[in-house]
């Protein structure tokens, strides 16, 4: 029996269909991601499913006494009170209620003792299911498992955002819940609280709804992903590579179907209009029956005809010339240290940036990557002696926040200061998805997403040749992800880029920069590679060469030979299977940017030969997986 059903659910805004005949199952144990665009309508379908809208058509059935748990996307404890506090607030207002009905029944008699003994016993019931008696207790050791030992006196409110992301799950668990709802729960948390957050939601034997746009999460925990597009609801099987791979299939086989049907239609309607002119001509009744028949048969076609695909036609045109450099040196930093009060975030840090390299820089929540990355681009030049930019680099910045611009210009404004006519910034941004209006409005009405895509917009007017990136796929949705990176597959430059976008590094860098107590540790590989390795004798061994040079790679290689011993066979053999399968990977990504391509250019026939060669080689990178 399904947790929570939905049937023919329906919602208008101001006129506006958002959902249209929505219906979806929860079973037991299932984990389900919700995906589509920003805007689309999942925090309606969300708040619905929850039961708090019920303003909409249809149906949403829910198995009796049903207990969910909901994590929203934005977490702000009341301040004054601890992380304990917070985590019993629940189970104190039962017990609050479980004194009051006791009271009651003190004083009660009759039909109102009846009552208030039903109303306890259903409370003390669930109550109990939660072990609210040993509710400390459970709360003390479920914040050692998430890593928070320690922070139970702490107030709540002062957490960063990624350890209030993992205290509101552990609230939400508390409550034991059938259904654990969750949005947008790996934003703010760092690799290593992603990777908590993936093992964790594996291993719960719960049913999960994950609202999310980590593509890598919900690869690794999903085991079906529904799509919310045009109000209608899609469902596939798998995690996001596979809905992906699935989806491409089915619009490529869907497009040649309505190619087929397009031509047939057209192709009696042709014939009809023949008829019509020979019926005019002749009166004839044998004709006037011949073309009611093909009239009453274009309609039949036109009704059961294949629906047009809709396709994604987002996509950011991003062209970078003059992006090479003369330079062989992007970047050195030699010395680079930083303090806040008796913090020291960095200790005389050194690295080297390569011209053409992509690199992304990698490192605990609060490490100091952006601070790193504001100093580089607010001091750094030729000519500093601790943050040496090359001589022919020009800069293209990211940042999180809206440093960049000024929030009281508007778009237009912002790009005549950097001597962009109008019809110049206007030719620029309609290929980052900005419409005409855009550029009459203020930079502090823009979203995240918006102006993420604005200052990659300023790096390409600026012809920047070594762009520094600070969390760019924040706020975007898929598309928009897929979007920008789609844009920076092919720039000529140099990239250093902070990210917690797992498939955004994947695609982008080729090379990581380790930094961990106020040292840069360069390793030579793809991040898989170097999370793979993390904690190994291979990085332990070369944290010490920091600014040297020399790569964590090299350096490991160094110290197994200088002990005389051999490379480890099962070692090589696996690390032969993990360089094909990148390499099967990198082909991956080619064959869905052509298969993207051709549906954009209506190929359907096209597209549907190559989602087939997607299909033979994701089985072959499959069998390789299971191989490691």
């Amino acid at each position: 029996m399904s947790l929570l059903e939905c049937r023919s659910v329906m919602k208008d805004f101001g006129g506006e269909p958002i959902l249209e005949s929505v219906s979806l199952a929860l079973e037991p144990g299932s984990k389900t991601a919700l995906v589509g665009r920003n805007g689309a309508g999942k925090t309606t379908l969300v708040r619905i499913l929850l039961g708090e809208d019920p303003d909409f058509r249809g149906a949403v059935i829910r198995t009796p006494r049903l207990k969910v748990g909901y994590v929203p996307q934005h977490i702000e404890p009341p301040p004054g009170i601890s992380v304990l506090e917070w985590l019993l607030a629940d189970i104190e207002e039962e017990r609050e209620r479980l004194r009051r009905l006791e009271h009651e029944m003190g004083t009660h008699s009759g039909e109102d003792l009846e009552r208030s003994l039903g109303e306890y016993g259903l409370l003390r019931e669930a109550y109990e299911e939660k072990a609210g008696d040993r509710a400390e207790e459970q709360a003390l050791r479920a914040l050692v498992r998430a890593g928070l030992d320690g922070t139970s006196e702490r107030e709540a409110a002062r957490l960063s955002g990624g350890e209030r992301n993992i205290l509101a799950l552990v609230k939400a668990l508390m409550q034991n819940p059938d259904l654990l709802v969750l949005d947008e729960p790996g934003n703010h948390l760092d690799f290593w609280g992603l990777s908590w957050l993936e093992d964790f939601l594996r291993g719960l034997p719960k049913a999960v709804l994950l609202v999310s746009h980590n593509r890598w999460l919900i690869d690794r925990v999903a085991d079906r992903v529904l799509e919310l597009e045009g109000g209608r609801l899609t469902e596939y099987s798998g995690g996001y590579s596979a809905y992906r791979l699935e989806k491409l299939r089915r619009a490529a086989g869907q497009g040649a179907d309505w190619q087929a049907d397009r031509k047939r239609i057209e192709r009696l309607a042709e014939l009809v209009r023949r008829f019509e002119q020979i019926a005019r001509t002749r009166p004839d009744p044998a004709w006037g029956k011949r073309l009611r028949a093909r009239r009453s048969q274009l309609a039949r076609e036109q009704e059961s005809a294949a629906e047009k695909p809709v396709l994604d036609g987002r996509r950011i045109e991003m062209s970078f010339r003059d992006a090479e450099s003369r330079s062989d040196i992007a970047l050195e930093v030699r010395g680079y240290s930083k303090s806040f009060g008796d913090r020291a975030l960095f200790d005389s840090a050194s690295m080297d940036l390569l011209t053409g390299e992509r690199v992304a820089l990698v490192g605990r929540n609060g490490s100091g990557k952006t601070t790193f990355l504001r100093d580089l681009t607010e001091k750094g030049s030729w000519d500093d002696p601790v943050l040496r930019i090359g001589p022919s680099m020009r800069v293209g910045y990211c940042a999180q926040d809206r440093t960049v611009f000024r929030p009281d210009r508007t778009v237009a404004e912002e790009f005549e200061a950097l001597d962009a006519r109008r019809e110049e910034t206007w030719k620029l941004l309609k290929g980052f998805l900005f419409r005409p209006e855009d550029l009459d409005r203020r930079i502090d009405t823009l979203s995240g997403g918006e102006l993420n895509r604005l200052q990659l917009a300023r790096a390409v007017w600026l012809k920047a040749n070594l762009l520094i990136l600070d969390e760019p796929t924040n706020h975007l949705d898929i598309p928009g992800c897929e979007a920008v990176e789609e844009g920076l597959a092919d720039y000529p430059g140099t990239i250093l880029a902070v990210s917690h976008d797992r498939y955004f590094l994947e695609k982008i860098a080729n090379r990581v920069v380790f930094l961990e107590n106020g040292k840069f540790a360069p390793y030579e590989g793809t991040f898989s590679e170097f999370w793979r390795d993390l904690g190994s004798a291979r990085v332990k061994a070369a944290r010490g060469l920091e600014g040297r040079g020399q790569s964590l790679t090299r350096a490991a290689r160094g110290q197994s030979s200088s002990k005389g011993e051999s490379p480890d066979r099962g070692q090589s053999s696996s690390r032969s299977l993990e360089d094909r399968i990148q390499a099967l990977e990198a082909e991956k990504a080619g064959l869905e940017a052509r298969a993207a391509d051709l549906l954009r250019t209506r190929d359907f026939k096209g597209a549907g030969k190559v989602s087939a060669d997607l299909e033979k080689l994701n089985r072959r990178i499959e069998k390789l997986y299971e191989e490691l």
